[in-house]
């Protein structure tokens, strides 16, 4: 006797174009009902997730121990994608999305910060990262780093700016660091 599942695996592999013509035409005709499905279900799902994670909790810290960084290698194997998707209508639009987001955000906050009080924090740091403490050069720039980022409140004034590399503010991300 064949297994239920083998059976209906192969029926699928033997049926791809088919079934795929059967679905799309499905969805043709009912344009919208798994947005509005997923729409419907979301507290369900959000809470089942929820549920899930309290259930597992130790899954996430041993994956990410087993992949340290996710998606690393495929980055280092397609170092032109991203530079052909900014170039897409898509990539353009989430840019231009993004950047709206940032200027809106930073709109918002107070901006005092002039160019003068920038070398001023700079000399102050004697040119160094403020958390490593590596000398800037001129291939690893300085950047301004929100000791409490934008994203959380924090204000473009040099009370709240300090030299940072590359390196350092990207670890950072919109972390508060408290020295």
């Amino acid at each position: 006797m064949v297994d239920k599942k083998e059976y209906h695996k192969q029926y699928r592999l033997d049926h791809k174009e088919t079934l795929n013509e059967q679905a799309k035409q499905w969805r043709l005709h009912y344009p919208g009902y798994a947005k509005q499905w997923s729409l419907d279900h979301k507290e369900e799902k959000k809470e089942y997730n929820m549920q899930w994670n309290l259930d597992h909790p130790d899954y996430k810290k041993q994956y990410y121990q087993d992949h340290p960084e996710p998606g690393k290698q495929w980055r280092l194997n397609h170092p032109e994608y991203h530079k052909q998707y900014r170039q897409t209508e898509e990539g353009k639009a989430s840019h231009q999305r993004g950047e709206f987001k940032r200027r809106v955000i930073f709109k918002e906050r107070i901006n005092t910060l002039t160019a003068d009080e920038w070398i001023d924090i700079l000399k102050e740091y004697k040119f160094k990262c403020a958390y490593c403490g590596k000398e800037f050069t001129l291939f690893d720039r300085e950047t301004k780093d929100h000791v409490i980022p934008i994203s959380k409140g924090g204000h473009n004034t040099k009370e709240n700016i300090v030299p940072a590399c590359r390196s350092c503010n990207s670890k950072k991300h919109n972390k508060v660091e408290v020295k």
